[in-house]
């Protein structure tokens, strides 16, 4: 069925979601998410070459991390969901296995660089055929409500020919190709040479990872007893694998609203049961304290909710 619609979820420890898991999870990666694959080789060169043990590096990259979302935070405040980003990151590398092909956050805190719509792009080789996955994450109180703010982003992606233009001249002149091989990279720049290779072999994608407050399931628990310690995430996956049919046709009913071709665009619905949480809880495991300007998320109309 298109479009392809993947719903994922938070792990359990015994009856309660261990939202606190995913968000260390999550700053964790941080690192490979915001910095460059190049600077990430030359912290890996220098940790290699220290002596003695020596892991007073680390502190510094940490610091590095912490910086560049601290950056981004205080210049563009209303637009705090980097726990999404990392999370699209890490769909990407993993249902997908598709590598980072440009670190989008190193780019954002740049002093000479705007901020640019797309919130990651990823590839891989398959048959000889490129695969182009352009990220867009949400963070939302609703799948409903989530899915339409993808469906506008895409829509804006999708009619800005300059910014889809610029978006593969990132990745050709900042992104992480220094680190291939010779061959391997002249391969690659080959198929991402849009301007003046148009027609060259590559598939293209869009991806929504969607993270939402999903109140309804999480409150829907089973007792508490001495029998098969994962039955109440069984319980979870059960009820959320029953609402397949309906955030499908909300996703198709979203996407044909603006026109979009549903065929090209694959959605990640991750419930959580409260989004404002995890993403506090992942400034927290930065190590950063909560901004008062970040917006809440969980709060939804009736008719966002009717709609799904």
């Amino acid at each position: 069925m298109v479009p392809k619609v993947a719903l994922l979820h938070v792990r359990f420890q015994e009856d309660i979601p261990n939202t606190s898991s995913l968000a260390d999870f999550l700053s964790n990666q941080a690192v490979n998410y915001a910095l460059s694959r190049r600077r990430r080789d030359a912290y890996v060169a220098e940790l290699t070459a220290g002596k003695n043990g020596d892991l007073s590096l680390v502190t510094q990259i940490s610091k590095a991390v912490r910086g560049a979302f601290i950056q981004f935070r205080k210049e563009y405040p209303s637009r705090a969901s980097e726990v999404g980003e990392v999370l699209a990151y890490c769909v990407a590398v993993h249902h997908l296995k598709a590598a980072q092909l440009v670190a989008k956050m190193s780019l954002k805190t740049a002093g000479n660089m705007p901020v640019h719509g797309l919130d990651g792009i990823h590839a891989s080789v398959k048959d000889g055929v490129l695969n182009v996955f352009f990220l867009e994450s949400k963070l939302a109180g609703s799948a409903a409500s989530g899915t339409a703010d993808y469906a506008e982003s895409v829509l804006g992606f999708g009619n800005n020919k300059k910014q889809y233009l610029q978006e593969y001249g990132l990745v050709r002149d900042l992104g992480n190709l220094d680190t291939l091989s010779s061959s391997d990279r002249e391969h690659l720049m080959a198929y991402l040479d849009v301007y003046s290779k148009p027609n060259s072999q590559r598939r293209e994608r869009s991806v929504g990872v969607i993270c939402y407050s999903e109140t309804k399931h999480f409150a829907n628990k089973v007792l508490v007893d001495d029998g098969p310690l994962d039955k109440h995430e069984v319980h979870f996956g059960k009820l959320l694998t029953e609402d397949h049919g309906r955030h499908h046709k909300n996703a198709s009913n979203q996407l044909a609203t603006q026109g979009l071709d549903a065929s090209k665009c694959m959605l990640f619905l991750v419930a959580v049961p409260d989004v404002d949480q995890l993403r506090e809880e992942f400034y927290e495991a930065l190590g950063l304290p909560p901004a008062p300007l970040d917006s809440t998320l969980t709060q939804t109309t009736s008719s966002e909710d009717e709609s799904e």
